[in-house]
């Protein structure tokens, strides 16, 4: 009989220290050992069954106590290790504010000789187009624009004069519009002789100058403007050969999709 009751009152013990355990997290970093004899043993806790406890003590081995002689077992918990801040989600839109730059390389030509008012021309980014430091559309998307006036220089008398603006960039598949400040240049008069001039950089922009008569502006054009391509006046018409390099600007805050 006495020995029955023995073994409950270790039951019973071993269930209140068990109970303690379970409150506490996994890999505790340091537990305490409480004798019945007022000895404490810093180590950590390994396991229990009916009759005995078992830790591993400062020495670092694992060492056997009757559950009679355990008056408890503390638990210190280590620190659980700080979060990872998730990083933000990518925006799905950006305001795109007005005055930012898009420099486009023509993918078409066009000439007032032939190219109507109202036509329709294909360009590419050159840069890519950022906006509050997100890339809202990559180097190489594909961007429409209008020609909104195109008008060859007559026999006797005007000149000739082109304008462009771009409408429309294509952002994951799909055309979204947009509104650009028009690009214009004007010829020389009719009846002037004719201007034609071949070359890069800062030279197709003097030629581009010469026939917008500001030399000045067109040379800072030209810096925009590849090498190998070709700005020229053909009984004073306008060109703007494919590859030419053209920066339109953004008229008024727009709200553009993210690429993927």
């Amino acid at each position: 009989m006495n020995t029955m009751k023995g073994m409950e009152k270790n039951e019973k013990r071993l269930f209140t220290i068990l109970v303690a355990a379970l409150v506490i997290v996994a890999g505790a970093s340091a537990d305490t050992l409480h004798l019945r004899s007022s000895q404490t043993v810093a180590g950590t806790f390994l396991g229990a069954t009916t009759s005995q406890i078992k830790f591993r003590g400062p020495d670092g081995q694992p060492k056997t106590y009757s559950l009679a002689d355990v008056e408890g077992v503390s638990f210190e918990v280590r620190p659980a290790p700080p979060v990872a801040q998730a990083a933000p989600p990518k925006p799905t839109s950006v305001i795109v504010p007005a005055g930012t730059s898009l420099l486009v390389r023509m993918v078409d030509s066009l000439d007032t000789s032939k190219t109507q008012t109202g036509a329709l021309f294909t360009a590419t980014l050159e840069t890519s187009l950022v906006a509050n430091d997100v890339i809202v559309a990559r180097k190489g998307t594909t961007v429409y624009g209008k020609v909104t006036k195109s008008s060859n220089a007559g026999r006797m008398a005007g000149k000739s004069e082109l304008q462009l603006e771009l409408s429309n960039i294509v952002i994951n598949g799909a055309g979204v519009p947009i509104s650009t400040s028009g690009f214009q240049q004007k010829g020389s008069s009719s009846g002037a002789s004719t201007a034609k001039k071949t070359a890069g950089g800062a030279g197709l922009g003097a030629a581009i100058g010469a026939i917008s008569g500001n030399a000045g502006r067109g040379a800072a054009i030209g810096a925009t403007v590849g090498a190998g391509a070709s700005a020229a006046t053909k009984g004073q018409s306008i060109r703007v050969p494919s590859e030419t390099l053209l920066e339109f600007t953004i008229s008024v805050p727009t709200t553009l999709p993210v690429s993927n």
